[in-house]
């Protein structure tokens, strides 16, 4: 399990390296290119899984994105995140049952570290090249 967090951190510092150099869209589709392929390992999606499944974690994912960028006020946000996920709580748990239902919130948790810790990396090495 170490291996495959030290490999994606790998994978997000050479991603994250080739993608200064583009425009902040590009960025973003690389950065969810990566928590794609970090979530459908961490929950082993089959290919008819993941075909039902990425639908509607998108469609989760937009409103998400927006409950975020909108809310200002911490409480309002986190009850408007938790009301989000037991929306979707009955959708996910139909494709992927519960067990990994509940491995998708601590997947989305894990990339988030690992993205954060390898964003740091990258702005300590740039600050550390004369």
């Amino acid at each position: 399990m170490k291996k495959l967090y030290l490999l994606m951190t790998v994978l997000s510092l050479s991603v994250l390296g080739v993608a200064q150099a583009q425009n902040t869209g590009q960025k973003r589709q690389d950065i969810e290119a990566l928590k794609v392929a970090f979530i459908s390992r961490d929950l082993e999606l089959t290919p008819d899984e993941a075909q039902k499944f990425w639908p509607i974690y998108n469609e989760y994912s937009k409103e998400m994105r927006t409950i975020v960028a909108d809310d200002q006020d911490v409480l309002d946000r986190d009850e408007k995140v938790l009301n989000l996920r037991k929306r979707y709580r009955d959708q996910f748990t139909r494709v992927i049952g519960e067990p990994r239902m509940n491995r998708l919130y601590n997947a989305e948790a894990k990339f988030r570290q690992l993205l954060i810790k390898s964003m740091r990396n990258q702005r300590a090495q740039r600050n550390n090249v004369p």
